[in-house]
């Protein structure tokens, strides 16, 4: 049976939806992300915000050699937003443009023998002692 009508999509809720799929693709909680949605000739145009944190570089094992690097999980990701969105909403996506902002450290404690005292702090170094912001420009 087949109903005449449309079907549409809140920019709210495909937002989200956007959100929700790039977060999952880069494997970080949905709060880490942000989209902005533009038109991109006729096309939905995707920015994409990502936070995702900084790996210790002391680590090892593993983990540490199958680790892709931020260029290429921005690329693996790309493909997963393109295609995922495409077969939830039904809608062609044009340029995904993603940025990954504020990558942090873990909290690492300090060294110092007296962490304790007021004068030199609160014992342990923060995640935003160093932040980076580093934009990636899509390859063609």
């Amino acid at each position: 049976m087949t109903r005449a009508g449309r079907t549409r999509i809140a920019p709210a809720a495909l937002k989200h939806t956007v959100e929700a799929v790039a977060a999952g693709a880069f494997g970080v909680p949905p709060g880490q992300v942000a989209a902005a949605l533009d038109d991109d000739a006729g096309k939905l145009g995707v920015a994409l915000t990502v936070r995702l944190p900084a790996p210790a570089l002391l680590e090892r094992g593993l983990e540490a050699t199958h680790r892709h690097s931020a260029f290429e999980q921005a690329h693996i990701a790309r493909l997963k937003v393109s295609v995922a969105c495409r077969q939830i909403t039904g809608m062609e996506l044009g340029r995904i443009n993603i940025r990954l902002a504020a990558a942090k450290r873990r909290q690492v404690p300090d060294s110092r023998v007296d962490s304790g005292s007021a004068a030199h702090g609160s014992g342990s170094r923060s995640a935003d002692d160093t932040a980076v912001d580093t934009d990636l420009l899509e390859r063609r």
